[in-house]
């Protein structure tokens, strides 16, 4: 059995096969009062980037989405990324905390 990420079709298509539509939205996640310097030209970058390409394949979010996004959080951690993205997290999360 193939996973849904193998399948050579992408959401809208596989989608309107069946009668149906996608849509793209953004979403409303928490967010922090503080300044973080760089987070309007990342945001700027991937909203003028995501209509323009299909997430269908792993790779593509990886260096669409998430590459651009850790990126970021390695420069507001002041820390080089290795294998360990949760300890990268807990820092970003207690930069964002409010004091």
């Amino acid at each position: 059995m193939r996973a849904y990420f193998e399948l050579p079709y992408d959401t809208d298509e596989i989608l309107a096969e069946f009668g149906d539509t996608f849509t793209r939205t953004r979403l409303a996640l928490p967010r922090s009062h503080r300044e973080l310097p760089g987070l309007q030209a990342l945001q700027q970058q991937l909203e003028a980037t995501l209509p323009y390409v299909t997430l269908s394949s792993e790779t593509a979010k990886r260096e669409i989405l998430i590459a651009p996004i850790l990126s970021r959080v390695e420069v507001l951690c002041q820390r080089l990324l290795r294998d360990d993205v949760d300890e990268l997290i807990h820092l970003l999360v207690g930069i964002l905390e409010d004091p």
